[in-house]
């Protein structure tokens, strides 16, 4: 039987098993196609994503979502080398993308004639249940391969955590990055773009940094029109060391933009912390600047950004060395434009262990919680049943700054009302909910003025309060902890009045 035939050799392509059928069981070519179109009852076949060919992949039903199936399902799409190829290295790359980054990580166009756009490859591979949308705490929409998924179904929030540290760590790249080009004139200082809520484009592709540059090697002039300046693109992906199949997606935007010929000569720059030797021959075959961390700012910072993941990561779980905070301010303080994101990030696990210090139940960072309308992120959870509802919003800016008034505004408007309707919906009937805005900056006048109306006017629903300035030096002596005063003081506080 055909389905016997096929648990044998396992799950593959309709093309490999009609091969087969005509090399070892002497059918003619006709003949196995035949037989292989017929299929049988046991035998499934992946809807949404067809092959080369035509063909489909085919598995036996006992071996869905087996570890041969998906080993076998991906290496047929990776051979195929074509837009679900790519999107899958993309992935696998980084284990989990947020949907907006997927968009330019995939490697497909945003909308372009003849091309599956990236929105389409992921909803086909959705459909196919070779991708997953998941929303994830601190990140939203995420994509993942559907094997990661299963595996860390029971442990989304460690993924999370993971994938927000090598997102923080790369905004910090990124940040350096720009500033290094600005520095040495390679663009036009107040046109660099970076990922944030919407993705940079040149041509019909997203990237992660882009800006117009006027460099002579890449600007072109044009009878009767003038200059036409050219670009400088890149994109970063902090993982140790970069395969073929990972840097396959920038390779085709690579290629596919060269060919549009409204957008002006581009440089193209990739950074990973490493390459293996195949991904590095083919980045520079292709005129594509491999860059490191290493090679851009030297090995001191390489080592930094690599210890500053691993800090991230183990402060998120609630292991926090006030000392390696330090350190790393120090190293990649170096950097110009590392600073901010650093500070923000630093200061919400800092926050965080100082409440831990003190706290009566578990305190958990970056909790997505739903509301009537919508979902809202707090920054420090800290919810003891019955006891206490602590909901901090941290603002980690530099000493003297002042907090954006519609980041306020967004605070008491929507986060405020969307995480009061979750606790709702728990059933909280301990005392009011308490609010708190903690910042190493400052509210201006304005600000202060709104939150004391809102104050005032839900005091009987709620309890909101502020944490700056002396206040939070005072919250932190608290703690007794010599450590963390000593890094709050040296990064996060104005100095104090003498």
């Amino acid at each position: 039987m055909l389905a016997d035939l096929l648990k044998s050799l396992g799950p593959c392509l309709s093309t490999d098993l009609t091969d087969y059928l005509v090399t070892h069981r002497g059918l003619s070519p006709a003949a196995a196609r035949q037989r292989v179109s017929r299929g049988a009852p046991q035998i499934k076949r992946l809807a949404h994503m067809p092959f080369a060919r035509k063909a489909r992949f085919l598995y036996h039903q006992d071996d869905y979502a087996s570890p041969y199936y998906w080993e076998s399902l991906y290496a047929a799409i990776l051979a195929a080398n074509g837009p679900y190829a790519r999107a899958l290295g993309a992935v696998q790359a980084r284990e989990v993308v947020q949907t907006d980054h997927f968009l330019g990580a995939c490697g497909a166009p945003i909308a372009q004639k003849k091309q599956l756009s990236a929105r389409t490859v992921l909803d086909r591979m959705v459909a196919a249940n070779v991708l997953v949308e998941q929303v994830l705490p601190g990140l939203g929409p995420c994509v993942m391969a559907k094997n990661t998924y299963e595996y860390h179904q029971k442990s989304l929030d460690e993924l999370a955590v993971a994938t927000r540290t090598r997102l923080t760590a790369e905004s910090v790249l990124l940040d350096s990055i720009q500033e290094w080009l600005r520095r040495l004139a390679m663009v036009s200082f107040n046109k660099v773009r970076t990922r944030g809520v919407e993705m940079p484009r040149v041509g019909t592709f997203a990237w992660d940094l882009t800006a117009p540059s006027y460099l002579t090697s890449v600007l072109t002039r044009q009878k009767d029109k003038g200059i036409k300046p050219g670009w400088v693109v890149c994109d970063v992906l902090l993982i140790e060391s970069a395969q073929l199949k990972h840097v396959e997606p920038f390779l085709h935007k690579v290629r596919s933009l060269a060919a549009l010929t409204n957008v002006g000569r581009t440089m193209f720059i990739m950074v990973a912390q490493s390459y293996d030797t195949e991904a590095f021959k083919a980045l520079r075959s292709a005129g594509i600047m491999p860059a490191t961390p290493k090679s851009l700012f030297g090995e001191d910072v390489a080592d930094g950004f690599r210890e500053l993941i691993q800090t991230l990561n183990e402060a998120a779980k609630g292991v926090v060395d006030p000392e390696k905070f330090d350190q790393l301010f120090s190293t990649l303080g170096k950097l110009e434009g590392a600073v901010g994101n650093m500070r923000g990030a630093f200061f919400e696990l800092l926050v965080a262990e100082v409440v831990r210090k003190t706290a009566a139940g578990p305190v958990k960072l970056n909790k997505i919680c739903k509301g009537k309308d919508g979902n809202a992120e707090v920054d420090v959870y800290h919810l003891n049943e019955g006891i206490t509802a602590q909901m901090i919003e941290c603002k980690g800016v530099a000493p003297g700054s002042l907090v954006d008034d519609e980041e306020v505004g967004l605070w008491l408007i929507t986060r405020i009302t969307r995480v009061r309707h979750y606790l709702q919906n728990l059933g909280w009937s301990g005392p009011l909910p308490r609010f708190e805005l903690w910042t190493s900056g400052a509210l201006s006048v304005q600000a202060r003025e709104r939150v004391e109306r809102t104050r005032l006017a839900n005091a009987k629903k709620f309890e909101i309060m502020v944490v700056e300035g002396d206040a939070l030096r005072s919250v932190v002596k608290a703690v007794n902890d010599t450590s963390l005063l000593k890094t709050f003081e040296r990064h996060f506080l104005p100095q104090a009045a003498a």
